[in-house]
């Protein structure tokens, strides 16, 4: 349908032409009309014609055509011509599960705030090409507008590269109250209002006539927290009659009629369990928001798909949300940081302070780590152990369109982090199917100390506009013969030379120099060769710098006893005795912020090796959870090359090491520093087995576990981070690093979580609520 405006004071008359052109410039379709249009008024014309197989657009096969048309008056002459890009695809409901040209869609979206860190709300091309581009890479298919319909150039773009676009009307007024989130006063909200039924209508229709023929464009939104008054109920008919190619979604509608998708926002895993159990739904369950990404966050994501995966009408969602909203600022002294709300002189007046910083990237798109783990969930690609050990695993291709023809496979056995067999493997395998395939592994051997991993991925066999040849698409890990690697002990023989002076201990194991101090139970030196490696001992830590998420449910106030219970403890004695040629120093405390009591045992071996081991357990009195259990020591400043066997390359977590492969890794401590626009706990690495830090010689310090281990190597101690009981006006220019390296060997510490930043919890799994805890660790010297 077209709209013909006569600007003359006549009566006008001509002919309409269309062409319907497809991508290679071809003319498919052919259409002319004659029009008469009266002085100053509009008419409009309509055109159809049945278009015979076309290519279908889809976010893995954007293809459009391009409509144009042509106004000639009656003498032939062109009086005007424009175009427009489009595309054919088919979007329903069906079965309970939303569909793109017949098949079943997996949301895997983000929601989208315009933002660039220099310019504000107004966002240029190229930052646009940029989201689009990581999305595409990191396996964002999808994009809700959040919460107003953004530039047009933006769908256009998305028309072009292939992104699904829920597009949501300017309406939100939470201010005022919304659904589903506590009582409101109804009789003053806008949404129960009929004098504000016009602007509610007049932002849902130009949303509907604006961005119509967009093929990116599958779902419209009503708006966004914003109740569910009498003008949602209307606003959902005219919708539906206007246009009925698209379903629409209003999360305030909960699952009434107003809406065609169950979108709730935050949803809780038993809300999702109950809803993915039922066998009588009629409506996809997809989450308008969740798996809030504010600061270090996006835990438990896997957790999501599990339940996702559980049943068919349970369709993905879109996280909240894609960047950062920090604008690009300098102090006083020139330092860079991202200002958040607060700043610009807003201290002293209501603000958000930095909740508008819950994105999967920085403002300058650099990814945070949690969208690694994002795009290994987001995955299209999934592997699946049918029978590791012998190499035989199921590929599931989870594309619509797309055939793993068009990617590479190759594969790497890894015995203690080194690579014991690789190799390569061609994979045909149409959308939607499964299939078994079998890698040549050669035999394992069962053997003591040794474990062994199978790493598989996929790489783009092709390039595309937005992802290189050779791009990562997907990866899997296994572990085959069981987790062996702690079984085997390395056994030491030789003399110990062992002095007392002033109450201090001092041990003689070759090059190899330690010392104790009887006074308070403490190893204060460990030397190499004459060269210091450990001035200080290792120190109880129990405490972690509060993430949002941990401000959000308050753990640094109801779990504040643990802050210091660490530093504040009371020497009760040392035990020392000699056995089976090594001696054993067993340092018992009492902690008083905790009532607890705590033991340090260390046994010093002839070969210099030092093993740890750190035991608490609670008394009698009513203690929370526990944020970190283990032991904080310092290093000189040169230390400063970093290696782990265990999960990376990237910052990982308990509830959040997924797309954190277990491996050798090889960085320096400034590289583990993540600069969260809010200062916070950053940096860790969990299931480590082993790590050195040294200089550039590859001189220094080896620690090895005696179980898993969560690490991690910094600039700066845990209250550099920490804002304390409340948050404050922090940034990273507030972060000044020590001349140091402070040096986390910790048996665990509590996951990230995600499910929001305002009262949710980490999963209980991955909350540390023991009443007692061992763990250990051996220290010994690293040289090349």
């Amino acid at each position: 349908t077209v709209d013909l405006k006569n600007y003359k004071q006549q009566m006008e008359s001509g002919v309409l032409h269309l062409s319907l052109l497809d991508q290679k410039g071809k003319s498919v379709v052919q259409l002319s009309k004659p029009v008469q249009v009266g002085a100053g008024e509009v008419t409009k014309v309509a055109f159809s014609r049945n278009v015979s197989s076309p290519a279908l657009w889809s976010n893995e096969t954007p293809v459009l055509y391009t409509v144009l048309l042509t106004l000639k008056d009656k003498s032939g002459r062109i009086i005007e011509t424009t175009s427009c890009k489009t595309g054919f695809r088919k979007v329903e409901i069906k079965d309970a599960q939303l569909m793109l040209n017949g098949k079943p869609l997996l949301v895997r979206g983000v929601n989208l705030h315009e933002h660039n860190q220099y310019t504000g709300h107004y966002v240029d091309k190229e930052t646009m090409l940029e989201d689009i581009r990581m999305m595409k890479r990191f396996n964002v298919n999808a994009v809700r507008m959040s919460h107003y319909p953004q530039s047009p150039l933006w769908y256009k773009l998305c028309d072009q590269y292939g992104l699904l676009i829920c597009d949501e009307a300017n309406i939100e007024t939470h201010g005022m109250g919304a659904e589903l989130q506590g009582w409101f006063d109804k009789s003053v909200h806008p949404a129960y209002l009929a004098q504000w039924a016009p602007a509610h209508k007049d932002r849902v229709e130009r949303l509907v006539e604006r961005d119509k023929n967009h093929p990116c464009v599958i779902l419209w939104s009503l708006g966004n927290e914003c109740g569910n008054g009498p003008v949602f109920h209307e606003m959902y008919q005219w919708v539906k009659q206007r246009d009925a190619s698209r379903p629409v979604q209003f999360e305030q509608a909960g699952e009434q009629e107003n809406t065609d998708i169950v979108c709730p926002m935050y949803p809780s895993m038993r809300y999702m369990k109950e809803y993915a159990a039922r066998t009588d739904v009629k409506r996809p369950f997809i989450m308008c928001e969740y798996a809030h990404a504010m600061g270090n966050s996006t835990g438990n994501f896997q957790e999501y798909f599990d339940v996702i995966a559980t049943s068919k009408h349970m369709q993905g969602g879109f996280i909240w949300d894609w960047v950062d909203q920090g604008l690009a600022t300098k102090d006083e002294n020139g330092r860079f940081y991202w200002a958040y709300g607060g700043d610009f002189g807003s201290a002293h007046y209501p603000n958000e302070e930095n909740f508008c910083t819950n994105g999967l990237v920085f403002p300058d798109r650099t990814p945070h780590p949690g969208l690694f783990e994002v795009k290994k969930v987001y995955q299209d690609i999934l592997f699946k152990a049918k029978d590791a050990e012998n190499g035989s695993l199921i590929i599931q291709n989870r594309f619509l369109y797309t055939d793993l023809k068009n990617y590479n496979f190759k594969w790497k056995l890894l015995k203690n982090g080194d690579v014991a067999a690789s190799g390569t493997l061609q994979v045909s395998l149409p959308a939607g199917s499964s299939k078994e395939v079998k890698l040549p592994l050669p035999a394992l051997q069962q053997e003591s100390g040794a474990e062994y991993l199978l790493n598989v991925y996929a790489y783009a066999k092709y390039p595309s506009e937005m992802i290189p040849e050779g791009h990562e698409v997907a990866r899997e890990q296994f572990v085959l013969n069981g987790n062996s690697y702690f079984a085997g002990q390395k056994s030491t023989t030789g003399a110990i030379d062992m002095k007392e002076e002033n109450n201090v201990l001092f041990f003689t194991c070759g090059d190899v120099r330690i010392s104790f101090n009887k006074r308070n139970g403490e190893l204060n030196g460990y030397r190499y060769q004459d060269k210091m490696l450990l001035g200080h001992a290792p120190q109880p830590q129990f405490w972690r710098a509060p993430t949002d998420n941990d401000f959000g449910n308050r753990m640094g106030i109801l779990c504040n006893v643990w802050r210091t219970a660490g530093q504040n403890k009371e020497f009760k004695g040392m035990n020392v005795e000699r056995k089976d040629g090594a001696v054993t120093l067993t340092s018992i405390y009492y902690l008083r912020d905790v009532a607890s009591d705590y033991t340090v045992k260390y046994t010093v071996y002839a070969d210099g090796r030092v093993e740890v081991n750190g035991s608490w357990k609670a008394g009698n009195i009513a203690l929370p959870e526990i944020p970190r259990f283990g032991m904080q020591m310092t290093l000189a400043q040169e230390f400063d090359q970093f290696s782990w066997y265990g999960r990376g390359p990237w910052e990982n977590y308990s509830d959040r090491n997924t797309a954190s492969f277990i491996g050798k890794y090889t960085s320096t401590v400034d590289e583990q520093y993540v600069a969260y626009i809010r200062p916070q706990e950053n940096g860790n690495k969990t299931d480590v087995r082993w790590l050195t830090l040294t200089n550039k010689e590859g001189f220094g310090l080896r620690i090895d576990g005696l179980q898993p281990l969560s690490v991690s190597a910094l600039r700066n101690y845990p209250e550099d981070f920490d804002a304390g009981l409340t948050k404050s006006q922090r940034h990273i220019n507030d972060i000044n690093p020590r001349k140091a390296v402070v040096l986390h060997v910790d048996l665990a510490q509590r996951g990230v979580g995600g499910d929001n930043s305002w009262g949710m919890y980490p999963h209980e799994p991955y909350l540390l609520k023991a009443k007692e805890y061992t763990y250990g660790y051996v220290i010994s010297p690293v040289a090349k």
